[in-house]
């Protein structure tokens, strides 16, 4: 955020009057010197120093805080034990993999993230809420990178996890400015990209839902092979294609749509932004009236709750997303860098 100062000179007129003294003599002469002087400018205070919210030993720290509340969570089950240390989607996707984890009496589904970092970013910025970003190493069984994003709400408040992904294998990451200089925070409305943050979200949620061979808005994608687009088109393939759903006369339905305000953004060195919003995610299995639809997953089975199955199963996933969108002007395509698919609900009726 650039900060203007202005420097004000006062000028004054001045008068002086000097008497002159003739020795013996009662005589006095007046001389008026009329004329203009400029008196020394008042300097103004120095502008508030420009630099990243955070430094890098702060956002290290920070990360070394939020590690140890996830370790402890993790360890107790206990979902409040995250709130010093989580928020906003990370901390609705965690309590939700704490139940999960209760449930099947083991942390097998519980994201691992790293507090160790690669890269840390945090933006300049004056105003709160405050959010940096990280890219922690590689998990301990060789999964790739997290970017986790971290928001301080107020100015009395601590950084929390608001978000994390999961690096796509092969991604190549966009660059950022000089750590020691920080690179400025971009509104999700901001014009300065070729498509705004919150359009960007929009227009990949379209493509989840659609699939890259009927959403109008593929082409404005560069996909991998391992992003959430293909997993999510592979595994509906997978189930559309089963002989069991065939038998059943299934039908099968998904469909995504952004959340309100939960997107966050920060200006990458070539003028585009890195992008981490959610997209929610509504799945629905239906077989004939006789037939039952067991749970396709782990995290399904434990969401139920044991219920027994009936013929409808819906699942509601709150997926984390991140996206590299290009600055205006020039013919690169948005980018999906990495995603957390987590299914938070589940229901058979």
């Amino acid at each position: 955020m650039n900060r203007e100062s202005t420097l004000r000179h006062g000028r004054g007129d001045t008068v002086r009057r000097r008497g002159l003294a003739a020795a013996g003599a009662v005589v006095m002469t007046s001389v008026l010197l009329a004329g203009c002087a400029e008196e020394p400018p008042v300097p103004d205070p120095d502008p508030a120093a420009e630099g990243p919210a955070l430094s890098q030993d702060q956002e290290a720290a920070v990360l070394e805080s939020v590690g140890s509340v996830l370790s402890e969570g993790t360890e107790s089950g206990d979902p409040a034990q995250l709130e010093p240390r989580v928020t906003g989607p990370a901390l609705q996707v965690r309590t939700s993999q704490l139940e999960v984890a209760k449930a099947r009496g083991d942390n097998e589904l519980v994201t691992e993230i790293p507090s160790s970092y690669l890269q840390l970013v945090s933006p300049t910025t004056t105003e709160w809420p405050r959010t940096a970003y990280a890219i922690t190493e590689a998990t301990e069984n060789l999964e790739t990178p997290r970017l986790v994003v971290l928001e301080q709400a107020e100015a009395r408040q601590d950084y929390r996890m608001w978000a994390w992904v999961q690096l796509v294998p092969g991604v190549t990451m966009p660059a950022f400015a000089d750590p020691e200089i920080g690179s400025e925070a971009v509104a999700a409305d901001d014009e300065s990209l070729v498509v705004t943050p919150t359009e960007a979200l929009a227009r990949y949620a379209h493509v989840l839902t659609k699939g890259t061979e009927s959403s109008e808005h593929a082409d404005s994608f560069d996909l991998l092979d391992g992003d959430l687009v293909n997993r999510v088109q592979a595994d509906a393939k997978n189930l559309r294609e089963s002989e069991s759903f065939k038998e059943a006369a299934g039908k099968y339905s998904v469909t995504f749509s952004p959340r309100e305000g939960d997107v966050r953004a920060v200006r990458t060195a070539d003028g585009g932004a890195l992008v981490v919003g959610v997209v929610v995610g509504s799945e629905v299995v239906e077989a004939e009236e006789d037939a039952k639809v067991p749970p396709l997953t782990r995290t399904q089975e434990a969401l139920l709750k044991g219920k027994d199955p009936t013929n409808v199963l819906r699942t509601e996933y709150t997926d984390m997303v991140a996206l590299y969108v290009p600055p205006a002007g020039t013919e690169e395509k948005i980018r999906p860098l990495g995603y957390s698919h987590v299914a938070t609900k589940a229901a058979n009726e």
